[in-house]
Parts: C-alpha cells; structure tokens; sequence
C-alpha cells in the first residue's frame, strides 16, 4: 500500500472515530460533544477536499459514462454529506456557543439527533 491511500484511510478512520465519538453524548458531555463535532466538521472538509477530484469527475459522467459502483458510492456520500451538513446546521443552532433563545428548541434537538442517526446508518 503506497502512502497516499493509506493517509487517506487514516484520515477516513478518524473521521469515522470522532463521528463515532461524538454520537454517543454520555461519553463526553455537551462541550467536549461540541468541540468534537468542530474537528470532524473541519476533517470531513480536509476529506471532501482530497477527494475533490473523483467528486468532479464522477458528478460530469454521472448520468452516462460510470459504473453502477461508482454511482453508488456517490449516492452514498452525498447523503452522507446531506447528513452532516445537517448535523451542523442544527448542532450550531442548538449549541451553548450560540446560545440562541429558541421557543422550538425540542424541534431542533429531535431533527438534530434524527439526522445523527440517519447518518450514522449511512455511514455503517
């Protein structure tokens, strides 16, 4: 395995372990959860970055010219970053950091962990 796929599977692992992590909240209380979710959101950008260039060439022959492989796995990952995207948005707007007064904040919290939990299946 030369050093490239095997960083890259690094970094996809500790994706997955700080995903892992910060999904379950009794482990690390609400800060840490917090911080964990900065430095995954911050990976899963490095990892989007990387592999910028199968993103682009799989999106143009999508439609026509790719295997029924690769247009899974880019199903996949676009749910996958559908979900964290998600996970983000709703985790900033019930975060301490923000401290948002929310008269919905129950609403959130249930879309926030249900997109965890989608996501988490995904991932699996």
């Amino acid at each position: 395995m030369n050093a490239q796929p095997k960083y890259k599977w690094l970094v996809d692992a500790g994706l997955f372990a700080l995903f892992i992590v910060a999904f379950f909240l009794d482990l690390t209380g609400l800060d840490l959860h917090q911080w964990i979710g900065v430095a995954a959101g911050v990976l899963a950008l490095y990892h989007l970055i990387t592999h910028w260039n199968w993103v682009t060439a799989v999106t143009r022959r999508f439609i026509g010219k790719t295997s029924g492989k690769s247009r899974l796995y880019y199903g996949l990952d676009a749910a996958i970053l559908a979900g964290f995207v998600a996970i983000a948005a709703t985790g900033l707007v019930i975060s301490t950091w923000l401290n948002l007064a929310l008269d919905n904040y129950d609403t959130w919290l249930t879309v926030h962990i249900a997109a965890s939990i989608g996501t988490l299946a995904a991932t699996v």
